[in-house]
């Protein structure tokens, strides 16, 4: 009996150790996966393998066919995109891309965190053509600089690109530039502006 009693207690503290053990394994993978999806930075396979759709913030006069808002500088993320099947290749091309930005080369700089296109990184950076890497909630990607906005399809979003683009299409909001406030974008001095009614969006996009 006392032979049983013993083994029953070992058999319970070995339970008690795998379960200890079971439960610091699912804590350390939760916490790299926080981590994972809190980074701001990708890698080259990533980069490599991942189709994007990519859109302007604002309307563009290379363009024309962009909706205008009299009165203000419209939103280009309700709109038709650039292109939903954008890709950057190994040999640093983009590809996917209508003219003439099919073709032109890209630069990622050594932590992951900023694309550059057209521009290596010995030239520095450009607030259009530098795009800085951000992880969404859905764990997808985003790339975004002041003049493009780009965003890599998950799944079943590329059967529903609009979609996609949902998280900003649906929240555009016409935002005053508030006294001061220079306004560098381009040579048209505008008051008013579309964008999503998002503090950190606002607050990213200069005037």
């Amino acid at each position: 009996a006392r032979l049983a009693q013993a083994d029953s207690e070992a058999n319970a503290v070995k339970d008690t150790a795998n379960t200890t053990a079971k439960g610091r394994y699912w804590y350390r993978k939760f916490g790299a996966e926080e981590r994972d999806a809190s980074r701001t930075t990708i890698t080259r396979d990533e980069l490599y393998h991942t189709t994007f759709s990519i859109r302007l913030w604002f309307q563009s006069k290379q363009h024309p066919d962009m909706k205008r808002i009299k009165g203000a500088i419209a939103s280009g993320l309700d709109g038709r995109s650039l292109s939903d099947n954008m890709r950057f290749t190994s040999s640093g091309q983009l590809t996917g891309m209508p003219d003439p930005y099919d073709g032109i080369p890209y630069f990622l700089n050594d932590t992951g965190s900023i694309v550059n296109f057209g521009m290596s990184f010995d030239e520095g950076t450009d607030p259009y053509a530098s795009l800085y890497v951000i992880r969404r909630k859905d764990w997808g990607w985003e790339l975004r600089s002041q003049l493009y906005v780009i965003r890599s399809i998950v799944g079943s979003q590329g059967s529903d690109i609009a979609k996609l683009w949902e998280e900003y299409s649906s929240f555009l909001v016409i935002q005053k530039r508030k006294k001061g406030i220079p306004c560098n974008r381009g040579s048209i001095k505008y008051k008013r502006r579309e964008v999503p009614d998002i503090a950190e969006i606002k607050k990213f996009l200069t005037w």
